[in-house]
């Protein structure tokens, strides 16, 4: 999968030393809550999409001792720049 600007998104978050195919393009709202979350949105692969129509799962990999709260849902927010 990749990270994907979309017309939502408001700022992009760089890996030092990186490319453009690691920027992460995210944007900021507030949820049902009242509290503040950071969302991207992902564009799976044609094989990966595949994979998912055929039964496969999908994980959801954290790099951290421990598990930041977090969600996965899906979306039909346009891609690219508005």
């Amino acid at each position: 999968m990749r990270a994907r600007r979309t017309h939502l998104s408001s700022r992009v978050i760089r890996l030092p030393g990186g490319t453009e195919d690691n920027d992460l393009w995210v944007y900021d709202m507030i949820d049902n809550e009242s509290h503040h979350v950071i969302c991207s949105v992902w564009e799976p692969s044609k094989e990966q999409r595949e994979a998912i129509a055929n039964g496969e799962n999908i994980r959801l990999i954290v790099w951290s001792d421990r598990m930041s709260p977090v969600a996965m849902d899906t979306t039909d927010e346009p891609l690219g720049k508005p």
